[in-house]
């Protein structure tokens, strides 16, 4: 009976175990996913689409942009060095993308950008300046250094 029960405790420590890294792997996941990147995209395809961003496309995209904001900011608060390099990285990527379609836009088909457009650069602008402040700010925080205010 004893010997029936160990294994029982064995086989649930390993279960929470299990369950525990595989929360950590779908973290890591969405903590290496550069999700600014998800606004050039949705701009691209509604550019494709050849859908006005002036009606419900405009709206669902600055929801859009609040999640990804939020996302971004989330993703930066306690992160490690490699998922600071990525995020970095990312967001250079990312400024890179933007600055070439916002190009791509005014240059090649000689259009304005929407209010739509200079919205979703500001938010990708300011996700490439927060994301590291915050990430340092943390770092600070958890070396016990302090940051000043």
């Amino acid at each position: 009976m004893v010997h029936e029960n160990s294994l029982h405790l064995q086989g649930t420590h390993m279960t929470q175990q299990m369950t525990i890294a595989s929360s950590r792997r779908r973290i890591s996941l969405f903590s290496k996913l550069p999700w600014s990147v998800l606004l050039i995209a949705y701009m691209v395809v509604v550019h494709l689409a050849n859908v006005s961003m002036a009606g419900p496309a405009g709206y669902v995209f600055i929801g859009l942009c609040m999640l990804v904001l939020v996302v971004e900011f989330v993703k930066s608060g306690d992160i490690g060095a490699v998922v600071f390099f990525v995020d970095l990285v990312g967001a250079v990527v990312s400024l890179i993308l933007a600055t070439v379609l916002l190009c791509y836009l005014w240059f090649k088909l000689e259009r304005m950008p929407t209010f739509f457009h200079w919205i979703g650069f500001a938010v990708i602008l300011g996700d490439a300046l927060v994301s590291p402040m915050n990430a340092f700010r943390t770092a600070l925080r958890n070396l016990g250094l302090g940051a000043s205010e």
